[in-house]
């Protein structure tokens, strides 16, 4: 592994290939109606990911979409040639990849309907935080949406811990698995630090199952910054950006990702900051994913039904049988109610349906807000 002397960057390990589903143009679309907000049409999106790895998930969407136009920009020389020899392979030809430093002002002159960055912001300085800024602003459309992934406070302050440990080996032959096997001897001593993050010891879990590149990429790499709601929403609101809701949907219905006694202190707040960072420490929260747009109004109540039913709906493959929806939230497990969900999952067990269609049975007959958040 190297370091790239202008951003901190760990180089020569190349970056695992991911698809996260929270930066598809049709699943951020879907929340922004959810949330009253219209947004670009996901067929015809022009799309950027800034910090695309090896392209991966720019090529899934760019076969799953023959529609969209996607651009995948990231610093690594290997990733942008792995992934330009991805999408030569699979005949791919509405897909770029841009070799180059979004601190580079000449880097790209287009105009982007979706902006897109999972796993960057707290791992780069300030200096590339603040390109990162600036470029969402100087290329997203009017109506446009940027979806911002970063690890967050006050739940990721917790990994600064195994970001200390992994620097301290990092000089090792195998700083991972040595990294890996001091955290899960801490753990395993009951070590006061796993007493009071418990959501560090599942995270650990997971580590040792992952990838060791990844594990590489998220902990080896010089800069590892959680940041605050409210310093992410600052930076975009000087660049006339406002925040829009969280690409993860539970996240934007209080009644099941809040407990309940945190969520009647919060009930009261309007400010967005502060109603945020509070929600953030009712759930500890480690990462969030947040949407930025520009200013435009909602959407009023008819003009956001009208959109809603523009919306087909179907079932995964692992969906869940109708009497057993649980839901995995930052607060655990939370069942859904079967009065609601039961109906809902038996009319799309038989087919996929439209919002309007749903709407026809019971309990959401008049009642297309209980639909929605469902």
């Amino acid at each position: 592994m190297n370091r790239d002397p202008r951003q901190d960057y760990l180089g020569g390990i190349v970056y695992p290939a991911f698809f996260h589903r929270e930066q598809s143009p049709v699943w951020i679309a879907a929340v922004a109606a959810a949330l009253g907000r219209a947004a670009p049409d996901p067929a015809t999106a022009r799309w950027c990911e800034i910090g695309c790895g090896q392209g991966y998930g720019a090529a899934v969407l760019a076969a799953a979409n023959p529609g969209m136009r996607l651009t995948g920009i990231d610093i690594d020389p290997d990733h942008i040639k792995v992934a330009r020899a991805r999408a030569k392979a699979a005949g791919l030809e509405n897909v770029d990849f841009i070799c180059g430093d979004i601190r580079d002002p000449a880097l790209n002159r287009g105009e982007y309907d979706y902006i897109v960055t999972h796993g960057v912001l707290s791992w780069v300085g300030e200096t590339v935080r603040t390109a990162i800024g600036d470029f969402v602003a100087a290329h997203l459309s009017q109506n446009g949406i940027a979806a911002i992934h970063y690890m967050s406070e006050p739940g990721g302050a917790a990994f600064r811990a195994f970001h200390e440990v992994f620097k301290s080996v990092a000089h090792r032959p195998d700083p991972v698995a040595e990294g890996l096997q001091a955290l899960t001897a801490m753990r395993d001593a009951g070590a006061g630090f796993f007493q009071l993050y418990p959501h560090a010891g599942q995270t650990l879990d997971n580590l040792l199952r992952d990838d060791p590149a990844y594990v590489a990429h998220e902990y080896l790499n010089p800069v590892f910054r959680p940041l605050s709601f409210r310093e992410v929403a600052a930076a975009f609101s000087d660049r006339d950006l406002g925040w829009i809701g969280s690409a993860t949907p539970i996240e934007n219905i209080d009644a099941v990702s809040l407990p309940a006694a945190a969520a009647k202190v919060i009930v009261p707040i309007r400010e967005t900051a502060l109603r945020e960072t509070m929600k953030d420490m009712a759930r500890n929260q480690p990462l969030r994913y947040d949407l930025f747009a520009r200013p435009a109004a909602l959407l009023n109540n008819h003009e956001h039904l009208q959109r809603l039913r523009l919306w087909n709906w179907r079932l995964l493959p692992a969906a869940p049988p109708p009497g057993g929806l649980v839901f995995q939230t930052r607060i655990g497990p939370v069942d859904g109610d079967a009065r609601i969900f039961r109906p809902l999952l038996t009319r799309l067990g038989q087919s996929p349906a439209s919002f309007a269609e749903i709407e026809r049975i019971e309990p959401f007959s008049g009642r297309p807000g209980l639909l929605n958040q469902a």
